[in-house]
């Protein structure tokens, strides 16, 4: 925090009149904020998330780029609700930032029992893709959630 503030504000002695409270009270919220254990993360699921992860990257894009240079667009957006089977906290919201790696996907709301997502040409696929996205989650966070359909180990 404190190397922030002098990015901002360079060598200005003044500016810590302001800057050192901020710095601490900051620090502060962080260490407040941070959840007292860590996750217990799977290796074998950490290297699966990351292939997966580079596969649906490369995908993605090359869905994007196809898109934009295609002459006439030819979507029908829609927003799809998802019904997941992660507990609140890490897993739900690295499921939510990671569904933008689906090709044409938007996370747009997450409640408890589903989660809303804007798709650009939504397909029966679709949910084949999200699931899958899901089991590799619940692999990486080592989840066992109710009505699962895979071996979290």
């Amino acid at each position: 925090m404190a190397l922030l503030w002098f990015v901002l504000n360079g060598s200005d002695a003044r500016s810590w009149i302001v800057g050192a409270p901020s710095v601490l009270l900051s620090a502060w919220v962080s260490l407040r904020l941070i959840p007292s254990a860590p996750p217990s993360l799977s290796l074998r699921g950490t290297l699966a998330f990351a292939v997966f992860f580079l596969r649906e990257s490369l995908r993605g894009g090359w869905d994007v780029a196809r898109l934009a240079l295609r002459p006439r667009l030819t979507l029908a957006p829609a927003v799809v609700s998802f019904s997941h089977r992660l507990p609140s906290g890490g897993a739900r919201l690295l499921f939510a930032g990671a569904v933008s790696l689906l090709p044409g996907t938007a996370v747009i709301a997450i409640e408890d029992g589903h989660i809303q997502i804007h798709a650009l040409n939504p397909s029966p696929r679709i949910e084949g893709e999200l699931r899958e996205l899901e089991d590799h989650v619940i692999r990486l966070f080592r989840l066992s959630p109710p009505n699962s359909r895979t071996d979290p180990s």
